[in-house]
C-alpha cells in the first residue's frame, strides 16, 4: 500500500510489510515547521501514523502550526500549566479518523520513523475526532530531562 507522498528523491511510503514501522531519530520544531516531504501536488506535507489502543493504526497529516496551551486553577489564576500542543488532521480528510478517545498516549512518529509527539487530545464528534492533538516530543523531552532524568534518551540497544 502506498500513500500520496514524496520526497526530492521520489521515494514512496510502503507500509512495512510486518505492519512495524522502526523508530528512530526525532522531529524537531523546525522541522515541524518546515517538513522535509511534500504530497503528490508538491505542498509541504508531514505524514504521520500512530497505533492506538481505540483506533488502531491509523496515518494522518500534521499541520506546522504549533499552539501554546495554558490551563488554570480556578481558585487560584497564577497558578497554571503550560503545554504545546501540534495538530493533526486523518490522511485523506473524508472518511477515517486520525484518533478516536482511548488513543491518548500514543506516540506519533512520521513516515519515516522519527518519533514526533505524544497524543493527547482530539476534536470534534465524539466518535470521529477530525482534529487529534499531540505534545512535540522535542518539547516534551526538554522538560524531563529538566524535571530530574538529565540522563534520559532513546537509544535502547
Amino acid at each position: 500500500m502506498c500513500f500520496a507522498f514524496r520526497d526530492d528523491d521520489g521515494w514512496k511510503f510502503e507500509y512495512p510489510w510486518n505492519s512495524l514501522l522502526p523508530l528512530e531519530g526525532t522531529v524537531s520544531n523546525d522541522l515541524m515547521r518546515n517538513p522535509d516531504m511534500c504530497d503528490l501536488e508538491g505542498g509541504p506535507c508531514m505524514l504521520v501514523v500512530k497505533s492506538g489502543n481505540a483506533s488502531g493504526v491509523t496515518i494522518g497529516r500534521a499541520n506546522g502550526v504549533l499552539s501554546i496551551v495554558r490551563d488554570y486553577s480556578p481558585l487560584d489564576m497564577s497558578i497554571h500549566q503550560t503545554s504545546m500542543e501540534w495538530g493533526i488532521m486523518n490522511y485523506d480528510g473524508e472518511e477515517d479518523v486520525f484518533s478516536e478517545p482511548g488513543d491518548s498516549g500514543a506516540i506519533v512518529a512520521d513516515i519515516r520513523g522519527r518519533i514526533g509527539g505524544l497524543l493527547t487530545g482530539g476534536a470534534g464528534n465524539a466518535k470521529a475526532l477530525d482534529m487529534a492533538y499531540a505534545t512535540p516530543w522535542w518539547w516534551l523531552f526538554e522538560r524531563i530531562k529538566a524535571s530530574g532524568f538529565p540522563d534520559a534518551h532513546l537509544n535502547v540497544l
